[in-house]
């Protein structure tokens, strides 16, 4: 009975392999990694345990596997994928309909930061780009309405706090490529048009759109979505430097993690390496750390304060041409700690940059 159910086992596993190498991935075959069978591998079944390590770590047959799945669920109907919407167009997040904290709550935060500190406080919450483009979404789709809860949020906020509203102006501009495809961030052309608007709020005349000169960084850019479904007939995306010659020049930048360490970046903001990776986003502002100090030649006197997730990271950048420095505090990685990390006393402005998402998991 033991050795007919090994010898069934290894008949499929032989079958698995035709499948591999007949699917179009034979280009990934590695012979010095294939396990060598013994008969008595085969017949204690150990030899079928480490073929299927080899299927999944070297010839990446779980991703074939779920390729496969993923391509009949839609074949027969099936619009979403791990919770992500598969459109014509780009792949878009599922944002679930829960229950909500209430919107005081969620206003509490940067209400209690700019009555004890005093300091100019601004709050601009970014809606997902399954909120802007709600339109594409199936007709049975459930998700969250992010617009109505940012406005009611932005309705219990102090009259010391002015809010920004982004979603009118990314909305306004939805046909423009404002959110990457395969990605849940907007683009760097999406947060410029925030920008402008929040930079006039914050008393500065923005950088026309004209003295930029745009680089594209990769063309091959698939992001966070792209890694949930593997779904690739979407367009991959475009990753692009907003590069202004006149503009601010950067004179240090400093890392400093959770127990106030610091590490000395130079005077680097992009990181070239982070476009070789899985993780392309982070060419923005390199590894993420706790608090990024940024000191620039503007003799503006005028220091920002930025709580942010990495949604703001592509927008850096455009707020860099206005303030000596930019002390960014993730609140990802701080959470409800995020007031330890600076002496608002410093800065002459405070920015709550985030998005809606992140914003409703961090209190």
């Amino acid at each position: 009975m033991k050795q007919s159910k090994h010898a069934r086992r290894m008949v499929l596993v032989i079958l698995l392999i035709y499948l591999v190498l007949v699917g179009g991935t034979a280009a990934s075959f590695r012979a010095d990694a294939f396990p060598r069978p013994t008969w008595r591998s085969v017949l204690n079944g150990s030899w079928c345990t480490q073929f299927e390590r080899y299927l999944n770590e070297d010839i990446g047959f779980h991703d074939v596997l779920f390729r496969i799945k993923s391509r009949t669920d839609l074949f027969i109907g099936e619009k979403m994928i791990q919770g992500v919407y598969v459109t014509d167009d780009r792949l878009l997040e599922k944002l679930y309909a829960e229950e909500a904290p209430a919107p005081e709550s969620l206003a509490d935060p940067v209400n209690a930061f700019c009555a004890e500190t005093g300091l100019p406080t601004y709050l601009v919450l970014v809606p997902s780009a399954s909120e802007v483009y709600r339109g594409d979404l199936p007709a049975n789709a459930v998700s969250d309405e992010q617009s109505s809860r940012i406005q009611q949020i932005y309705s219990a906020t102090a009259s010391g706090v002015r809010c920004i509203d982004a979603y009118q102006i990314l909305y306004t501009h939805k046909d423009s490529y404002i959110y990457y495809r395969t990605d849940t961030h907007w683009t760097s052309y999406g947060a410029y048009l925030v920008y402008r608007s929040v930079i006039q709020k914050l008393g500065f005349t923005p950088t026309p759109y004209e003295r930029y000169v745009i680089r594209h960084m990769t063309t091959s850019f698939r992001g966070d979505l792209y890694a949930k479904t593997l779904y690739d007939d979407v367009k991959p995306d475009l990753l692009d430097r907003y590069s202004n010659e006149d503009g601010a020049k950067i004179t240090s930048v400093t890392a400093y993690d959770a127990d106030g360490d610091a590490a000395d970046r130079g005077t680097v903001l992009y990181r070239e390496s982070a476009l070789s990776t899985q993780d392309m986003y982070r060419y923005y502002l390199g590894t993420p750390c706790d608090k990024l100090v940024i000191r620039t030649d503007v003799e503006s006197g005028r220091k920002l304060l930025l709580y942010k997730d990495d949604l703001a990271d592509c927008m850096v950048p455009f707020l860099l041409e206005h303030y000596s420095e930019i002390c960014i505090i993730d609140l990802a990685r701080t959470g409800a700690r995020y007031r330890a990390y600076a002496d608002p006393s410093a800065y002459t402005q405070a920015l709550f940059l985030c998005s809606m998402e992140r914003w409703t998991d961090l209190w």
